[in-house]
């Protein structure tokens, strides 16, 4: 589970790949335990399998040094610099590669922060990769029946990804709740929040879920989970908006309303980004964006806890997104075959008590898409483009990739 780096370089040319190891990889290899460094490579015949590799490409002639490295590799990135003929030899092999089916990423070469952070990238996704082919996924409660599209087999997530779908009826979840005892809120949730428009009794019987749904996470060993949360409005005068919301900030995917599809989603982003995802409905698609709305969100930046939007009960989140900054929008679709993704600008937007708790207002290229190839009617945002990320992850898991 660690990415491979080496450096192509030609049989003329070892001594240019010499000052590019000591120029570029000593500094990051000795602050970055676990990539495998496989030295100054004039052929790609000894070098091991690898899930991921980077390539810095040092010289001209190394087109089949760097080819024979690609079928080595499920990942691969290319490095280049300006000098030695390095483009041209990008250029030959990245044609043959893709004339042939394998796809490659491919950038210039910038400095040692660029390697550390690409190296650090790849190792997430080797660890995102390897987690899902083995991940305890709960379904708590069943599908919401609303979701007559947004479903997916079992069986179809074991075979595409390797991942098990862990039922867990609703009693017990409410039997667990039952059981969990009167405790204090800690004071930092409350403290915390911009605004508390509900009675902190109502936070509490919300906090006291988010236990019960801990303690059922360590029983079922569960990675990550959904739920249908609007039976919990029924069966215990609460919502699970904190308890999610709590949970997705601690990195941990949690989904609403029983959509496993699109808790795969916040799996393969979370595990790949490191980063919180917040699950929403398009609310308003408009010209150029996209409202976002749904009642639980992780705790990114400031915050109000209020009641749930349809329920007018329990507790709902209402998250303000920073204007301005980058955002990612993505979704895989029901079948698990093509993973989406937009990247665009959170807007300014007044908030309106006629969509859910956040509401987050985006800039995205084509947002019809949403509305007129329709992947359901959730989608997975996180702060910051992570494109490549999502790309890369997508890569691995055989999806084919639909970007805006």
């Amino acid at each position: 589970m660690s990415p491979c780096i080496s450096i192509a370089a030609s049989s003329l040319g070892v001594e240019q790949g010499n000052r590019l190891e000591s120029q570029y990889l000593t500094p990051v290899l000795r602050k970055l335990d676990g990539a495998l460094y496989e030295g100054v490579l004039t052929s790609g015949e000894n070098a091991r399998e690898c899930l991921t590799r980077a390539v810095l490409v040092a010289t001209g002639g190394t087109e089949d040094t760097i080819i024979s490295l690609a079928k080595k590799t499920k990942l691969l990135y290319l490095l280049y610099i300006e000098e030695y003929n390095s483009l041209p030899a990008v250029i030959e092999a990245v044609g043959y590669l893709k004339n042939n089916g394998k796809d490659v990423s491919v950038a210039k070469l910038e400095g040692t922060q660029q390697i550390q952070e690409l190296l650090e990238k790849l190792g997430r996704l080797e660890k995102t990769y390897e987690k899902i082919r083995v991940a305890r996924l709960g379904l708590i409660g069943g599908i919401s029946p609303w979701l007559v599209y947004s479903k997916v087999e079992p069986e179809t997530l074991h075979k595409r990804f390797g991942a098990g779908l862990v039922e867990v009826p609703l009693e017990e979840l409410v039997k667990t709740y039952n059981f969990v005892s009167e405790v204090e809120v800690p004071r930092e949730i409350i403290e915390n929040a911009l605004e508390v428009k509900i009675p902190v009794s109502e936070i509490q019987k919300a906090y006291r879920l988010y236990l019960a749904i801990k303690q059922v996470i360590g029983k079922e060993s569960l990675d990550g989970l959904t739920i249908k949360c609007f039976d919990i409005i029924k069966e215990m005068d609460t919502t699970a908006c904190l308890a999610l919301s709590l949970l997705n900030t601690m990195g941990f995917p949690a989904a609403c309303e029983g959509d496993v599809p699109l808790l795969v989603s916040m799996v393969l982003g979370e595990w790949s980004t490191g980063q919180p995802v917040f699950m929403a409905n398009p609310a308003i698609i408009s010209g150029d964006s996209v409202l976002f709305a749904h009642c639980t969100a992780p705790l990114i930046s400031s915050y109000s806890l209020m009641t749930h939007f349809e329920s007018g009960r329990g507790v709902g989140i209402m998250v303000k997104f920073p204007v301005g900054e980058k955002v990612t929008v993505y979704r895989v679709n029901p079948n698990l075959e093509t993973l989406r993704i937009f990247t665009g600008t959170i807007l300014e937007f007044p908030w309106s008590n006629r969509h859910c708790r956040t509401q987050v207002k985006v800039k995205l290229s084509q947002p019809r898409v949403i509305l007129d190839r329709s992947f359901g009617n959730h989608y997975a945002l996180v702060l910051g483009d992570h494109t490549e990320e999502l790309s890369g992850i997508a890569r691995l898991l055989g999806l084919n990739l639909e970007t805006y």
